[in-house]
């Protein structure tokens, strides 16, 4: 396998970015139809995120294969990470732990993590309990189909 890497993100990768969260975000669309859904998200949004936080591309060799947003959370040493994502041709190879310990091992001042996912997407609450994430009891739904869980890891 190809060595993975994250890159750090400028501005000018936006595009890029938005482009390759369009395609793994979209299946998610449409089984919930979610107003709040990544695929809607515009280039300057991406941009301005890239701006006011950590994003990184995910790197497997010289392809660029998702992306991780870090986040300062709401207390100083405390992150969130929001989007993380692979591109669907390349999920099911153990990525997604792998950029987690390597965005993690990026900030080993840190002292907790949050993030949110859907409640329905059972694979995704098991990926991040498997990596040390519990919810937080907090729940936003969002329609008919699909409600958030927030999730918090304390290092």
């Amino acid at each position: 396998m190809a060595v993975l890497r994250l890159k750090k993100a400028v501005p000018e990768d936006a595009a890029y970015i938005t482009a390759m969260q369009y395609v793994a975000f979209t299946p998610l669309y449409e089984k919930y139809h979610d107003a709040i859904s990544p695929v809607f998200e515009t280039v300057e949004n991406v941009a301005e995120k890239i701006a006011d936080s950590d994003y990184y591309i995910v790197c497997c060799g010289e392809e660029q294969v998702g992306a991780v947003r870090v986040a300062e959370g709401s207390e100083r040493d405390y992150y969130r990470i929001s989007p993380i994502f692979i591109l669907p041709d390349h999920q099911n190879k153990c990525l997604g732990t792998k950029v987690m310990e390597m965005t993690f091992a990026e900030y080993p001042n840190a002292l907790g993590w949050s993030l949110a996912t859907i409640k329905e997407e059972k694979r995704n609450c098991h990926f991040y309990e498997k990596l040390g994430f519990v919810p937080t009891g907090e729940e936003k739904r969002v329609n008919e189909n699909m409600t958030l869980v927030f999730y918090e890891k304390t290092v």
